[in-house]
Order: structure tokens, then C-alpha cells, then sequence
């Protein structure tokens, strides 16, 4: 574990005590009470968080969970994969396209295992020129490049939650299943939970970029580019023995960025590695694959991105009962043919009209409308659901690998999204703001990643606007995604104390904290006993457990009235809720001299100083150390939380306090508190009828003993909340491109 976390573990470890001791008392007077007794318990009722009845994973989860799994080491099994170039072919009648093959086995967070079958298409023409050279740096170098590119898969979840029962499935090739061709005998076997997938992407680009090498095997690099995309896709899913959701999804991006880049270019050459001496065209090509792979764990580089994006997208959804044969053979009208697939999609997504996000709400449905009907004609089913998004954002990323040791991806982002459908009254404006931190270590070749830890933090402002163009006051919507990869059980119980962190000030208006409201930390993640010596110097459990995997998806939903109180709470409750959260660090400091805070009527905090120094004897302190420079501080961290508060409610209009919301809460206001810091401070100043949270919660543990948990735990405070929360949740995860086992 790195030394940072070993200094703050006796900070951390005092929490965790405290509160262990707290929630003994709260969720049980006994210690053998498990997780079952806990949701079945009639001590359950006097609390504020529940489990929920519903515990599957949402679209956004399994979605982080892909992007955490991928390029791990999981076991030898998981890393079974079956794979062919793009000169491999199939014969045409059973998939009928030729490109690269691959097939592997995948989990979803509940553990249960799919069975992946893509088929890749690439069509492609590239040109590049050296239009100029710079003396002493080498040529300028301009791309211009064109095609089409696509895939077809099908994902179908297995029986068994083990990767090694389903090699004989991974291995049998008689049963590679694509989506065509099309036919009603093939759609009506699919089974419950099945998924076929088609998603395609034309695409222009034009590129630029210089770089030098200063010394040898190192390149300094700087470039930019524009790239225009059309991405029509369309999904097939079984929800149940009745139900078969079909999604067309079209999209038109325009991508713009800059980046700058420090990277390694020393690499392998594939007759160096001499593990394969006879020449012929297949050891050349293993030669060449296992260069390739251990050059990429070899390379050191340092990368920064800027990326500006903008878009439209419409999504067009049908319900179809594949046991009456009209619809079925409606559908497989639509999708029948091989190729002639991927033209149609191609056509409709580039008939759609071009919507604005600066259309108003009648307008929008206007827009929609005209795109249904095109598309209900062609398929010969009433959709169901039909909506556009309407976005544009950009991000600041930053990259870092050393070779094999470590590697860290961190992004800041921004982004504006317009949701409309067709049914609904309402258009809704979304103002996001985040930041991602992934870092993985030891990343070995033909292996993969043995450790991760991956977070993904946003925030969505939200206005709602009618057809009269009423827009609503903003609500606040924030999400907390992290999940790691063999990690030990602090960093685990690290997690969830920091979901508990926020939940346990919900509605205390400055006034300590509510235990009701947390979490059982010592059951989900149980501590191991505390034995003599089993502590370092610095506090650092030497005999903790390595846990496997986890995941835990932490959202809070404050309402319009909600945000109202924020905006309106007193100067004077702002600073008491702030000091109220200061106590988790300086607690015999804030209560000693709190009493000694004031704030004036422009929200300018102060102390009083002379009697400060009076209680707290400043000169006999230590040398080096000043509490009136903490007070200081603190002081003028509350003014600016004060001011933060006051920049939202002046803005002129709610779209616009909507965004200065989205970007305080993330904290990029005067305060620089953001996400749960921010959060800590500001649910205090919610009632608890105007507010709603919910956090789920997935192991993967594999420590004997202990039992894996996939549990959702809700707060409903606010119906409303909870309401809008799902809404817009389930409003982004429908516009969101798939993950590889969702549709």
C-alpha cells in the first residue's frame, strides 16, 4: 500500500472505530446479525437507509464495471479468448461478412457469466503528406481519412457465475452466433437476457501534428484535428419470454482537439525476441504480435488532451412480442438482408433532420415526430419511446505510464445535454460537470493488469421546461462510481466510509451527526481481528485482506425545494454546518472557540481573534504550530462556501444557476470544495423530505469466510427526488452508448 495512505490510516482508523461502535449499537445488539437479518429485522425500521427490494445492476454500472475489468488478470480462464484477423473468413452462410473475429467470456457485477461473439468490419482509405519540414524538428504531418466501420455482436449470458465451466462453450465454434442473417426462427430462439448488437461508424477525419526527437528513443509531439462522424447502431434485446426491446440509436458528432505528449519510441524488433526461429509467414506474424504487445508495457509516455465535442442524437425504441407473428415478421422485414443492414441504417441516419439545441420544447417534438414516422413506417411497429439529446462538451485529459509499474488516466469534464421525447411534456436541461481518476499497477505483458482502482465523480443540474417554455428551478443530481481490483479491506472500508460520510449529515442543520443514515461497513466489509503487533508505525494494518473486486455506486438527489433551501439558508447556518464538518479533523479546536465565529450581512466570516488566543494558549503550543492560522483558514474557506452559495442564487435565470451549480458543486467555485466535500457541507441545509439517495453495492471477494453481497441500500426522504433521480438516469443510460454487455 503507498505510503500516503499509511499516513492518514490513523485518521481513517479512528473513524472507523468510532463509527464501529455507533453501528453495533444502531443495526444490532448482537454481533452475529448478517446482512439477511439485517434487511428482514424490525430494528430495520427506525432506520433511514434500507435495502431495496430491486438489486440489479443499472446500465451505468455495468458499463464501469466493463471499463474496470478490461485488460485485467482475472483467472486463466477469464483470459481464454479466441480470436482471428481480419483475413479470416467464416463461411457465408453463417455470418456472411468477412473481418476480424473475437469471442471471450465476460462477468457481469452480480458475477453471472455472458458469452461474447463479435464480428468486425473495417473498410478504410488513409492519406498522409509531408507538406512541410521545420529545420532541427522534423516534418509537419497532415492525415485526411475516410470509411466505415462496424461490428456485429451478440452477448448471451450463461448458467454458471465461473469462467472455467464455460471453456467447452468458449471453444465450441459450432456455436458462433451473429445477427444474420435475419429471420423469424433465429429471433424467436433468442433467449431471455440475450442481446445482438450492430454498431457502425462512418467517419472523416483530418489530422496535423509536428514532433522531434531531442534525444534518442524520446518524442516530443503536438497535434490537433477535426473529426465528423454519422454512428447509426441498433440493438435487439430479450427482456423476457414475451418482449424483444429493439433501440435505434443515430448520432452526428464533430470532435475537435489539441494534444501534447512526452512518450518512449525505443521498441522491439520481432527477430530480437528469438523465440521463434523457423520462417514462415505464421512464426513471422507470432513474432510480430508479441513485439507489439510487450512494446506497449515498455513505453514510457506523458500525454495531454484537450477535446471539444457537439452533437445531436435520437433514439427510437420498440416493444415487440415475438409470439405474434405479425410483429415478428414486421421486425424481421426491417432487419432482414446482410450488408443491406448496414446501408439502411446508413440512409435513415442520414435523412434525420438536424435538431438545435435552442429549439424550443413544441419545435422539438416537431423534430421527433417527423423522425418517428419515418422510422414506424419502416419497421411497422408504434414505438414505444422516442427522444434526441442535444450536446456539446469538452475535457482536459491527463496520461501517464511507467512502464510495467504504474499507469493513470485523469480527466476533467463539462458538458450541456437537452433531452426531449416524444410523449413527455417536458424538455430537460442537464448542465454536468466531473472528473475521472483511473490507475492500474503492475501491468505485465500477456497478462494483464493485476490492480485497479478506478473513480468516476459528476454532478447534473437540472431544469425542467414545459410547453408553455416555463423552465424550472434547478435540482442537483450527484454520482460517485468506484470500483477496484485487488485491493485490501481498508481501501475497501475506505469506500464505503466515505458514502457514509456524506449520508450521515443529511438534514443536521450543524448539529453532529445521524448514525441512522449510514451504512453496516463492518458487515459489508468485516475487519480482520487485531491481534498484538499487527500495526506499523504509521498505523497501517499488516494483516489485512486482500479482497478480489468491488463495486459501489454512491447517488444523491436533492430536489428544486432542496436546492431552494441551500440557496436561502441563513449566512450563520452555512458557517455552523461547515464547522459541523470540521470536527472530522480539528474537533477539539472547532470546540473550544465555534462560539467565537461570526459572519456579517455579506457573508464575510470572522473570529474573534484575542479570545481566541485566550482559550487556546497559543504561545506554550509547540513550536511551529499556530491554531489561530487554522481558525484563519477556516474562516476563509466558510466565506467562500458562503460566497459559492450566494453565486448560484444571483445568476439571472435557472438554466443559468443550473450552471453555475454544476460547476460549485464540482468544485471549481471560490471554495474549491467539490463532490462529497461540497456535499457534506450543503445536505445539512436539506430537510429530509427533500432529498433521496441510493448505493449499490457488488463484491467479488473471494476471502473464506465472508459472503459476497450485491445489494442496493435506498434513503427515501424525497419522492420527488427519488423520482427525478430515476429519470434521468434512466434518460442517460438509454442516450449512452452500450457497453459490451449491455444494449
Amino acid at each position: 500500500m503507498n505510503k500516503s495512505f499509511k499516513n492518514i490510516f490513523p485518521v481513517i482508523l479512528t473513524l472507523f472505530l468510532s463509527f464501529s461502535l455507533s453501528a453495533q449499537d444502531v443495526f444490532d445488539s448482537s454481533s452475529s446479525q448478517n446482512l439477511k437479518d439485517f434487511g428482514s429485522g424490525s430494528a430495520v425500521d427506525t432506520k433511514q437507509i434500507k435495502p431495496a427490494v430491486d438489486n440489479a445492476p443499472s446500465a451505468d454500472i455495468i458499463h464501469f464495471w466493463d471499463n474496470l475489468k478490461d485488460k485485467t488478470f482475472d483467472n486463466l480462464c477469464r483470459a481464454a479468448k479466441i480470436r482471428l484477423n481480419r483475413d479470416g473468413r467464416f463461411a457465408s452462410d453463417v455470418i456472411g461478412v468477412e473481418g476480424g473475429f473475437n469471442r471471450e467470456l465476460e462477468q457481469y457485477p452480480n458475477k453471472r457469466i455472458a458469452l461474447i461473439d463479435e464480428v468486425r468490419l473495417k473498410l478504410d482509405a488513409t492519406f498522409g503528406k509531408d507538406i512541410l519540414n521545420i529545420p532541427d524538428i522534423g516534418p509537419l504531418n497532415v492525415g485526411i481519412s475516410g470509411g466505415l466501420e462496424g461490428a456485429s455482436i451478440v452477448v448471451r449470458p450463461l448458467d454458471s457465475d465461473k469462467y472455467c465451466k464455460e471453456l467447452d462453450t468458449l471453444i465450441d465454434l459450432r456455436e458462433v452466433k451473429t445477427i444474420v442473417p435475419i429471420n423469424a426462427k433465429r429471433i424467436a430462439a433468442m433467449k431471455v437476457g440475450e442481446i445482438w448488437k450492430v454498431p457502425l461508424i462512418t467517419r472523416f477525419s483530418f489530422s496535423g501534428g509536428v514532433g522531434a526527437n531531442p534525444v534518442p528513443y524520446i518524442t516530443i509531439s503536438i497535434g490537433g484535428g477535426i473529426t465528423k462522424e454519422r454512428k447509426p447502431s441498433v440493438t435487439l434485446y430479450r427482456m423476457d419470454e414475451n418482449t424483444l426491446r429493439l433501440r435505434i440509436r443515430l448520432e452526428r458528432l464533430i470532435v475537435k482537439s489539441v494534444n501534447a505528449g512526452v512518450s518512449s519510441t525505443f521498441e522491439l524488433e520481432a527477430g530480437d525476441i528469438g523465440l521463434f526461429q523457423a520462417e514462415n509467414i505464421l512464426t513471422k506474424e507470432i513474432n510480430r504480435q508479441i513485439a507489439r504487445e510487450i512494446n506497449k508495457y515498455i513505453a514510457f509516455k506523458l500525454a495531454y488532451s484537450h477535446i471539444r465535442s457537439s452533437g445531436e442524437k435520437i433514439l427510437i425504441e420498440f416493444l415487440i412480442n415475438p409470439n405474434v407473428p405479425e410483429q415478428l415478421d414486421a421486425l424481421v422485414d426491417f432487419l432482414k438482408g446482410d450488408l443491406g443492414l448496414i446501408k439502411r441504417f446508413i440512409e435513415l441516419g442520414f435523412k434525420f433532420n438536424h435538431f438545435s439545441e435552442d429549439d424550443d420544447a413544441i419545435t422539438g417534438l416537431e423534430n421527433i415526430e417527423a423522425a418517428v414516422n419515418a422510422t414506424e413506417n419502416a419497421v411497422g411497429v408504434n414505438a414505444n419511446f422516442a427522444g434526441t439529446d442535444i450536446h456539446h462538451g469538452h475535457s482536459d485529459n491527463f496520461n501517464i505510464v511507467i512502464p510495467v509499474i504504474h499507469s493513470h488516466q485523469n480527466s476533467k469534464n463539462t458538458a450541456y445535454n437537452r433531452y426531449q421525447t416524444l410523449n413527455g411534456d417536458q424538455v430537460m436541461h442537464v448542465y454536468q460537470a466531473g472528473k475521472t481518476s483511473n490507475g492500474s499497477t503492475l501491468n505485465i505483458p500477456f497478462i494483464g493488469t493485476l490492480s485497479k482502482y478506478n473513480s468516476e465523480k459528476q454532478v447534473y443540474a437540472i431544469n425542467k421546461e414545459n410547453l408553455n417554455n416555463e423552465i424550472s428551478d434547478p435540482y442537483l443530481l450527484f454520482q460517485h462510481n468506484v470500483g477496484f481490483l485487488r485491493k485490501d479491506e481498508n481501501t475497501a472500508r475506505d469506500i464505503i466510509n466515505n458514502v457514509n460520510g456524506v449520508l450521515k449529515y443529511i438534514s443536521m442543520h450543524g448539529n453532529g451527526v445521524d448514525e441512522s443514515s449510514v451504512l453496516p461497513v463492518s458487515e459489508i466489509f468485516t475487519e480482520s481481528a487485531q491481534e498484538e503487533n499487527a500495526f506499523d508505525e504509521n498505523g497501517f494494518h499488516n494483516n489485512a485482506k486482500t479482497y478480489k473486486a468491488a463495486v459501489v455506486s454512491f447517488k444523491l438527489m436533492i430536489s428544486e425545494q432542496g436546492i431552494k433551501e441551500i440557496i436561502l439558508a441563513p449566512f450563520k447556518e452555512i458557517l455552523n454546518a461547515y464547522l459541523n464538518v470540521m470536527k472530522e479533523t480539528e474537533r477539539a479546536l472547532v470546540e473550544k472557540v465555534a462560539h467565537l465565529f461570526s459572519v456579517d450581512d455579506k457573508g464575510v466570516v470572522d473570529f474573534d481573534k484575542e479570545k481566541a488566543a485566550q482559550i487556546l494558549n497559543s504561545d506554550e503550543m509547540e513550536s511551529g504550530y499556530n491554531p489561530l492560522y487554522i481558525l484563519r483558514d477556516m474562516a476563509k474557506t466558510a466565506t467562500a462556501i458562503i460566497k459559492d452559495i450566494l453565486s448560484i442564487g444571483s445568476q439571472s435565470d435557472p438554466k443559468a444557476q443550473s450552471q453555475k451549480l454544476s460547476e460549485v458543486a464540482a468544485g471549481r467555485g471560490k471554495s474549491g470544495l467539490g463532490f462529497e466535500d461540497f456535499l457534506k457541507v450543503v445536505v445539512q441545509l436539506v430537510s429530509k423530505e427533500n432529498i433521496s439517495a441510493q448505493v449499490y453495492v457488488a463484491t467479488d471477494k473471494r476471502v473464506k469466510g465472508e459472503k459476497d453481497i450485491n445489494q442496493n441500500y435506498v434513503i427515501t426522504g424525497s419522492t420527488q427526488a427519488e423520482n427525478a433521480m430515476n429519470e434521468m438516469m434512466q434518460m442517460r443510460d438509454r442516450f449512452s452508448d452500450p457497453s459490451k454487455l449491455s444494449d
